[in-house]
């Protein structure tokens, strides 16, 4: 009689090893019973990583900071790969996987499945998993059970050859393997079975290497007219930095530096590349004039949405969207012609085509004074904000600091008030889809694979926290220099600024401020808190930023703003610009 036990450990000892061998270390596992021959299976494996996270959400967010960092470390980026069991627990992988779906980042699902005769019969934790992701993955692979298989090898080569594939495609996401056991899931006597198994070899093809693209027209057309360069979130080369700076001299030309393109910060500064324009372009909503011929976008579209009112108030009639292995990214159909290719062989293919510099002051002038003066800004009633916090930010996070950001008001007020430095600084943010949830846990994702003694900020909202509140516990298992900045403004402090604002209903249906202490949370799981007060009546000894920052252990800082005073700080700032030129 044929041990069935066996065969799932032995099949999944198999499928770990192969993906083991193609570069696959990183797994992230969530406890549960069907899903045991393949976490045992990782854990028996010597060359496998893995992390243990309870919560499958939050697991699922974990993964996707790992593969995201990965993104800017290597090339190809390798997938974090997740294990969990049968049921609901699959699908609190949901919202992790629409972000990596547009975010454009690799992960590899494998969820345990009940076989199919426990099917449609009202067995325990048993749902539809197949398919369940529907558009959101890149592929989907539902298996037979294990016992099912005749030659296991031979089956394992031939996913892991599509797989291989899958995962080198010129846009890269989620991969879901659904892997229905049977029971028993494991060997009376699994101490007897055979860990090693055969190495496979590895299957990954070369990616080839970005063409050429042909600028010779784009060059000819775009000469000597006032333009505009966009650099949003995208893989920039090292050696992009130097030839931006070359195209905008030779352009005359301004560039918006969109902050999850991280081109603000690790380089010599330059008077062309902006970072205060959300703010300036405010006023010039008002204006009739001073609009692009041509716009060049690297990567994503900036998240400012000052920019695309800007913008589409006069479209410009040559807009030009550089790609490279991301989703499509014009949001306001503005696009008249599209490359794909790296950020690098763009720059240096147009620069050869620009036969003269450009001599456009009066078009460039006036971004450059703007941007002067919204760096020289000086709040004439400086009360604690978020204003304030950005700019001790900017002067004390140490030098290579992962930070990441929450979205809402955060990722907003960084693009407004964080400029540039030639400290390295490297942000991340979950903006393919912009949720509010998984934001901790996304961070945790990222601390595991850095340096311990690099300091890795977490800067939340209040709310966001709250909706990730699980992941304090993977804050206080993972360790190292981690800290978790939360701003508290009192809840959803973004719909200040939008249309809901006015209603009587604002407070109770939006605002919704957060009922969590944040003192008695740290204390829930070990963390050190500390409280950075506007009140004058606070303790007067609370340490630097600066301080907090050095100390190599995870901690909670609650920064605390007035929501009327935050709000009233924003629009002091926007109007304090000289619109009319």
């Amino acid at each position: 009689m044929r041990d069935i036990g066996a065969t799932n450990l032995q099949w999944s000892i198999l499928l770990i090893q192969a993906l083991v061998d193609q570069g696959f270390h990183r797994f992230v596992i969530s406890p549960g019973s069907r899903s045991t021959p393949l976490a045992l299976a990782v854990a028996r494996n010597p060359k496998a990583k893995y992390w243990v996270v309870v919560d499958e959400r939050s697991a699922a967010f974990f993964a996707l900071g790992q593969s995201r960092y990965t993104l800017s470390s290597t090339s190809p980026p390798t997938p974090t790969i997740l294990i969990c069991t049968s049921g609901s627990a699959v699908a609190n992988w949901l919202p992790a996987v629409v972000e990596a779906n547009h975010a454009a980042l690799p992960l590899l699902l494998l969820s345990a499945d009940r076989p199919p005769e426990l099917h449609q019969c009202g067995a325990n934790q048993t749902i539809e998993q197949e398919g369940l992701f529907g558009v959101q993955v890149r592929a989907t692979h539902p298996l037979p059970p294990p016992d099912e298989i005749t030659h296991p090898r031979r089956e394992i080569t031939r996913l892991l050859t599509t797989l291989t594939k899958q995962l080198t495609l010129s846009i890269p996401g989620p991969i879901h393997l659904n892997i229905p056991f049977r029971e028993p899931l494991l060997p009376l006597q699994p101490e007897q079975m055979n860990w090693s198994a055969e190495p496979f070899p590895p299957l990954f093809p070369p990616l080839p290497p970005s063409p050429l693209p042909d600028t010779r027209a784009l060059g000819e057309t775009i000469h000597h007219q006032a333009g505009l360069i966009l650099c949003g979130e995208m893989q920039y080369g090292e050696d992009f930095h130097p030839l931006l700076t070359e195209l905008a001299q030779r352009l005359d030309c301004p560039v918006l530096l969109d902050p999850l393109s991280n081109l603000r910060w690790g380089a010599a500064t330059h008077p062309r590349l902006l970072s205060h324009y959300d703010g300036f372009l405010r006023g010039w909503l008002k204006k009739s004039h001073h609009h692009p011929d041509w716009v060049i976008q690297f990567g994503d579209f900036p998240l400012s949405k000052t920019v695309a009112n800007w913008l589409t108030k006069c479209p410009p009639p040559t807009f030009v969207t550089i790609q490279n292995q991301r989703l499509w990214s014009d949001p306001e159909r503005l696009s008249s012609e599209h490359f794909e290719s790296s950020s690098t062989t763009f720059a240096t293919s147009l620069l050869s085509n620009l036969q003269t510099d450009a001599h456009l002051p009066h078009w460039s002038q006036p971004f450059i004074e703007q941007e002067q003066q919204a760096l020289h800004y000086s709040p004439p009633h400086p009360e604690q904000c978020e204003q304030q916090l950005l700019h001790q930010l900017l002067e004390q996070l140490p030098a290579e600091t992962h930070l990441f950001s929450g979205n809402s008001m955060v990722i907003r007020d960084i693009d407004g008030w964080l400029p540039a430095r030639t400290a390295p600084l490297y942000l991340f943010a979950n903006r393919g889809a912009s949720g509010i949830d998984g934001n901790l846990s996304t961070a945790c994702g990222i601390r595991s694979l850095v340096d311990p003694e690099i300091p890795v900020v977490a800067l939340l909202g209040d709310l966001t926290l709250f909706h990730d509140l699980n992941a304090l516990s993977t804050v206080s298992q993972i360790g190292g220099n981690f800290t978790l900045l939360v701003i508290n403004n009192g809840g959803g402090n973004i719909f200040s600024y939008l249309p809901p604002a006015p209603l009587p209903e604002f407070e109770s249906l939006w605002l919704t401020p957060s009922p969590i202490n944040f003192e008695q949370a740290a204390k829930l799981y070990n963390l050190a808190y500390q409280r950075i007060d506007s009140d004058p009546e606070a303790p007067p000894e609370q340490p630097p930023l600066s301080t907090l920052f050095q100390e190599n252990h995870p901690k909670l800082i609650e920064w605390v703003v007035d929501r009327t005073a935050s709000v009233q700080a924003h629009q002091r700032y926007w109007e304090s610009f000289a619109w009319e030129q």
